[in-house]
């Protein structure tokens, strides 16, 4: 077994090995390794020529407030065919690239755990977290828009400053982003207020409406209100800031494996924890 970091001409496997490990929307793969796929920044377990397991990585800035911010990697599409599942392989390629990180710089890597407690065992622990709203309670209207990225982006980069462990995006990797939701077939609306938009929404309307980024720099009440019209009789859901003032579950969204000096940093800053999905 040899572990390496990947090369571009390891990009049909890994995409091979993530399509027959996820159920993701063959449209959203296609955007993957058109436009995210990082080899330098990615580890695969190879038996002779043949990729078994993978750990894809990508860079990112994460926020302490204003101003403040510390470079982690994030890492996803983490897979092991089937039948060599259990040999530890997952565990000896993120320990490759943890080392790998940090001869770079870089003391911290984060994760969207699809199952709690996945990489409790190398370390990692919960470091931003979510309230998941399910539809509950009755809000006022407000003036809502159609969706602009561009006013979007404005929204995003004020509230950077509001959370710890928050993606700080540039307007390309915002764009990015905004690919990828529309490579999933998304939609959104903007929020208005006092003639300024201060929010914005990012929904997929499927067998039931779930919004997936729900931003607002004020109350967000109208933009769970549009959720809930949108739905009509479907059921509704959004992922909101643990700070919001809305019912719903708060539990930890991403985890991170991190030097204590980050630990630290984050609590010393005072902000709640949280990031949007980032993919």
């Amino acid at each position: 077994m040899t572990i390496r970091l990947l090369n571009d001409n390891d990009r049909a496997q890994a995409k091979a090995l993530w399509q027959s490990t996820f159920d993701d929307p063959p449209a959203f793969v296609d955007w993957f390794f058109e436009d995210r796929f990082l080899p330098s920044w990615s580890v695969g377990v190879f038996d002779e020529d043949k990729l078994i397991s993978v750990i894809h990585g990508t860079l990112m800035e994460l926020s302490l407030g204003p101003g403040a911010s510390f470079t982690a990697l994030m890492t996803s599409g983490v897979a092991t065919v089937p039948q060599e599942r259990g040999k530890g392989y997952m565990y000896a390629a993120m320990r490759f690239l943890e080392a790998h990180a940090r001869q770079q710089g870089i003391h911290a890597l984060f994760n969207h755990p699809q199952q709690p407690g996945t990489y409790t065992h190398l370390g990692f622990r919960p470091s931003t977290y979510t309230r998941y709203w399910n539809g509950e309670g009755a809000f006022a209207t407000g003036k809502i828009f159609p969706f602009s990225e561009e006013e979007a982006f404005q929204v995003y980069l004020a509230m950077a400053d509001r959370y710890a462990g928050f993606a700080r995006r540039d307007r390309a990797a915002f764009h990015l982003k905004m690919a990828d939701y529309a490579s999933a077939e998304a939609k959104g609306f903007l929020m208005q207020e006092a003639g300024e938009i201060v929010g914005y929404c990012i929904y997929f309307d499927t067998e039931e409406v779930v919004g997936e980024e729900v931003l607002s720099l004020t109350e967000y009440g109208p933009i769970l209100h549009e959720l809930k019209r949108i739905a009509g009789s479907k059921n509704v859901s959004a992922k909101l800031p643990p700070d919001v003032d809305a019912a719903g579950e708060i539990r930890p969204q991403n985890v991170m494996l991190a030097s204590e000096e980050i630990w630290r940093a984050m609590q010393r800053s005072g902000r709640p924890c949280f990031c949007v999905d980032e993919y």
